[in-house]
């Protein structure tokens, strides 16, 4: 796996980790990490109040920019009094050249 795809993805559990924490009063979360078709799909779900908005402060918005910058994926659904579920997928294949390129270009 590309580092890239490794750093991206500590960086998702561990902001969302950080957010059930400090926000949602959560008690308890899910964090999932699984290949399909072709890439990293990260799953972390927290029992908490909800009501996550990137607009609330940097760390989702910087969550997504990573993510986006590898060709990857985020969503999140943080219904009020329903939990947060933020859904992360990274490409597998050719990261490293699309990294590699962006960097060089």
């Amino acid at each position: 796996m590309a580092e890239a795809v490794e750093t991206a993805t500590y960086y998702v559990v561990a902001e969302m980790l950080t957010n059930a924490v400090k926000h949602a009063q959560a008690s308890r979360v899910d964090v999932d990490v699984h290949a399909v078709d072709g890439a990293l799909r990260v799953r972390v779900h927290d029992n908490g109040v909800g009501g996550a908005d990137p607009a609330g402060g940097s760390g989702l918005v910087g969550l997504r920019d990573r993510v986006e910058a590898l060709g990857g994926t985020i969503s999140l659904d943080s219904p009020q009094s329903k939990g947060t579920t933020l859904i992360a997928e990274l490409p597998l294949v050719d990261t490293v050249e699309r990294v590699q390129d962006s960097a060089g270009a």
